[in-house]
C-alpha cells in the first residue's frame, strides 16, 4: 500500500507556492486529493493498478509512478492557477494586455510541465525497474 502522503510529498517538493499556508490540515488534504484525482486520469498505462481507498493506493507504487503522478498533479495545479478568476477577469475589463502576457507565460509553463510529465511517462513505458525493455523478445526466439 502507498499512502497518499507519499505522492503529496513528491508533488509539494516541486512547488514553490505557499497557497495552503492558512488552510486547515483537512482542507489541504481535500485539495491535494482533488488535484491527485485529476492527475490520475492523465496517467495512461500504469503497470500496476491505481485503485485506491480512503488511505491511499492499494498497491505499492514505485518512485517512477509517484514522480509521474506528482508531475501531473503540478499540471493540474498550474491549470487551476491559470484559470483563476483573478487572472481571467482583467481580460474582460481592461484594455491593457499585460494580463494576457501573464496568462501566456502561465500557459507556456503549463505546456512545459505537461512535456516533462509525458517525458517521464515515455521513459517509464520503455523500461522495467530502470532497465530497457527487450523488444527483441517480441520477435520470437531466433
Amino acid at each position: 500500500m502507498t499512502p497518499y502522503q507519499k505522492v503529496y510529498d513528491a508533488f509539494l517538493v516541486k512547488m514553490l507556492e505557499d497557497e495552503w499556508v492558512n488552510w486547515t490540515e483537512e482542507e489541504v488534504s481535500q485539495d491535494l486529493r482533488g488535484i491527485l484525482e485529476g492527475a490520475i486520469s492523465w496517467f495512461k498505462f500504469p503497470r500496476i493498478s491505481l485503485d485506491r481507498d480512503d488511505n491511499g493506493f492499494i498497491n505499492d507504487l514505485d518512485n517512477e509512478e509517484i514522480q509521474i503522478l506528482a508531475c501531473y498533479m503540478k499540471c493540474e495545479w498550474l491549470n487551476r492557477t491559470i484559470l483563476t478568476w483573478e487572472n481571467v477577469k482583467p481580460l474582460y475589463e481592461e484594455r491593457d494586455f499585460s494580463q494576457a502576457n501573464l496568462l501566456d507565460k502561465f500557459n507556456q509553463l503549463l505546456e512545459a510541465e505537461k512535456y516533462n510529465a509525458l517525458k517521464l511517462e515515455r521513459i517509464y513505458y520503455r523500461s522495467i525497474k530502470g532497465k530497457p525493455f527487450k523488444y527483441s523478445n517480441l520477435a520470437g526466439n531466433s
